[in-house]
């Protein structure tokens, strides 16, 4: 049993600034490197990534992988077509030369957006089905917040999707679907498949699988599977203006009519939890205020600045919370963290103890906000070089480069030259800091952080400071996306005219 194993991730931010090129899937700060051919098996094994555990779940049924390319790039502005281009033709290639094979598992994001095509991920299936034929089962991993067309349920023979958010079964996630295609080898009917668009799009705040509506209707969709039915739920990533922007269903079932029945029906108790979802938001002089007036007791204040959270294409630099902190004097705080080359090389020339008087922050994206000034005090150096622990990027070798930490006016900051989510308790505990000592811990992450810090948190804020992964979506100019935000809907929620 020879299964080709492929990985290409891209989380598609249409309202970030530039071009993503090839060259970011060289260096995607907490993930394995760009890999081909046998480097999969070196890097990947014990990381956090879906090939991860389908490889186990090859190795475990005695199937033979054949790696052919596995990459990640940062979430960041649409990718370069010529990259997307080049990247695909090198997969058909490694495909094209394993042939014969017996089964192809791809993991892909699902959100990935070029210059040119919109559904990246469409066309990637659609290839790979043009090239190994109609009989060669294909299955696909997914990341939660795909954008889910036609395209991808027609093309593939199963999609199967993180059921998290915060992302804690990645690797789950891969053992599942490499499951799925090795009983379709072994001779298992390839299901019927149908699909629908859930209306409305939704904020990523509001999309946590911790939270209700979302972790009842992920209950029912699991409650609806057996018998050979499956549900897949996808919530959809709103910062990618295009077409097919937003939750969908793709369900599966022994025959055609069954599957639709199946996907109706989780359709209406979407449409129907509509006014439920809601993500409360607060300025950032308001969340401070509020997280001083949270009791004492174990475990920090966590203000999560969920706008700028390069997780999702926000910048890594901006400082609207910073700011705001610094002028409080939010005494114990600290920020994690400001992407800011200059700032870490002016710190690392000055050494422990100094006062070096740069403007921190605020430089790759001015519209979101200006510098923090100095002067600053130089607290501690570090090399960046960590194994994650927090759920997200476990046992992954994490190499962010040379980071420092930044004191001024009480409040701390961890500055780094790259970016990355701050959901990984590792960078902040390799400075030697224990992040549940903290009185007030500042993250740049969305939901993520949530599966580090949920447990330790005394209280969680989400903080409206500026950024380009924006919560409320009808500040955003929308140009492509069909479907509007989540309780915008006129007529009680029945017509779906574009906001």
């Amino acid at each position: 049993m020879r299964i080709a194993i492929v990985g290409f991730q891209h989380e598609t931010n249409s309202f970030s600034p530039g071009v993503t090129t090839a060259e970011a899937f060289g260096t995607p700060f907490g993930w394995p490197r760009l890999s081909r051919g046998e480097e999969l098996l070196e890097r990947l094994p014990g990381t956090a990534v879906p090939s991860a555990g389908a490889l186990a779940a090859l190795q475990a049924a005695g199937g033979t992988p054949v790696p052919i390319f596995w990459a990640i790039a940062l979430p960041s502005a649409p990718v370069d077509h010529a990259a997307f281009e080049g990247y695909r033709d090198e997969i058909l290639d490694g495909l094209r030369a394993a042939l014969p094979l017996d089964g192809v598992f791809l993991e892909l994001h699902g959100a990935m957006a070029t210059t040119e095509e919109e559904d990246a991920e469409g066309a990637i299936i659609a290839a790979v089905r043009d090239l190994v034929g109609p009989d060669l089962p294909i299955v696909v991993s997914l990341d939660l917040h795909t954008n889910l067309t036609q395209r991808m349920v027609s093309c593939a023979d199963f999609l199967d999707a993180y059921r998290t958010y915060p992302h804690v079964d990645m690797s789950e996630t891969g053992a599942r679907a490499m499951r799925r295609l090795i009983s379709f080898v072994n001779g298992a009917p390839r299901p019927a498949a149908a699909f629908r668009e859930v209306p409305f799009l939704l904020p990523l705040t509001a999309q946590a699988t911790g939270a209700e509506p979302v972790c009842r209707l992920y209950r029912a969709a699991q409650e609806a599977g057996g018998d050979g039915r499956d549900v897949t739920l996808t919530l959809g990533f709103p910062l990618a203006d295009i077409a097919s922007a937003g939750p969908a269903i793709a369900a599966y079932a022994p025959d055609a009519a069954t599957a639709e029945a199946l996907a109706e029906a989780q359709l209406a108790l979407w449409t129907a939890a509509e006014a439920e979802f809601a993500a409360p938001i607060l300025p950032p002089a308001e969340a401070i205020a509020a997280a001083r007036a949270v009791p004492p007791g174990p475990g920090p204040v966590v203000l999560a600045d969920v706008q700028d959270n390069p997780g999702g294409g926000g910048t890594n630099d901006t400082t609207g919370l910073l700011q705001a902190m610094v002028d409080a004097g939010l005494d114990g705080a600290l920020l994690v963290h400001i992407a800011d080359a200059e700032a870490v090389a002016a710190a690392r020339a000055a050494g422990p103890g100094a006062e070096i008087d740069v403007d921190l922050g605020g430089r790759s994206d001015p519209e979101t906000g200006a510098p923090v000034p100095g002067p600053w005090r130089v607290c501690r150096l570090g090399d960046g070089r960590f194994t994650g622990q927090g759920p997200m990027y476990s046992g992954n070798a994490i190499d962010m480069g040379r980071v420092v930490l930044l004191e001024r006016n009480g409040v701390q900051v961890i500055v780094a030259a790259g970016r990355m989510q701050a959901s990984e308790p590792a960078l902040i505990r390799h400075l030697g800091i224990e992040p549940a000592e903290l009185p007030f811990l500042a993250v740049k992450s969305s939901v993520h952080f949530r599966g580090a810090y949920q447990e330790m948190a005394r209280e969680i804020l989400h903080v409206d400071a500026p950024g380009r992964v924006t919560m409320d979506l009808t500040r955003l100019p929308y140009r492509r996306a069909l479907r509007p935000p989540a309780g915008t809907r006129r007529n009680s929620g029945q017509d779906t005219e574009k906001s």
